[in-house]
């Protein structure tokens, strides 16, 4: 697999298969059309860590299964194309699979989506927005589906 500007950074034991994770962050970014150099760290972290910065930077005091934080690019280099970085609890993300009745992998990967829209602008404030999301998880999830 060519270098990539993505990183999977996995602080967990859980086994993940990074590749379809990689090949979806790919997907996203060219049918967001983004450049394929833009900048993107994906963490798997633990309940413990998400839950410090759930209350950290969003004042909320509990972990949650996703947090996207944007990087204000006004201060870098034009030439860099960072949008920022994604943390997801795996355990959540275990709970959440198990909930559903899908896979961790696919869990994942939904989250990953989730995150990376939310790097771009979208938001679920009210229920337009929430549907716009909504589809456009699918969207990328089918794509994902059919790349295993």
């Amino acid at each position: 697999m060519e270098k990539s500007n993505q990183q999977i950074i996995n602080e967990t034991d859980a086994e993940i298969d990074q590749r379809r994770i990689q090949k979806l962050i790919t997907h996203i970014l060219k049918s967001e059309e983004l450049a394929l150099e833009t900048i993107i760290n994906i963490v798997l972290t633990d309940n413990a860590t998400i839950h410090e910065l759930n209350k950290k930077f969003l004042g909320r005091d509990r972990p949650t299964d996703v947090i996207s934080f944007n990087v204000h690019t006004e201060y870098l280099p034009s030439e860099l194309q960072i949008l920022g970085d994604v943390y997801i609890s795996v355990e959540k993300a275990n709970e959440q699979a198990e909930n559903f009745h899908v896979p961790l992998q696919d869990e994942l990967q939904r989250l990953v989506t989730h995150g990376i829209l939310h790097l771009i602008g979208h938001e679920h404030d009210n229920p337009e927005q929430q549907e716009k999301m909504e589809a456009l998880t699918e969207k990328y999830l089918a794509f994902a589906e059919v790349e295993k």
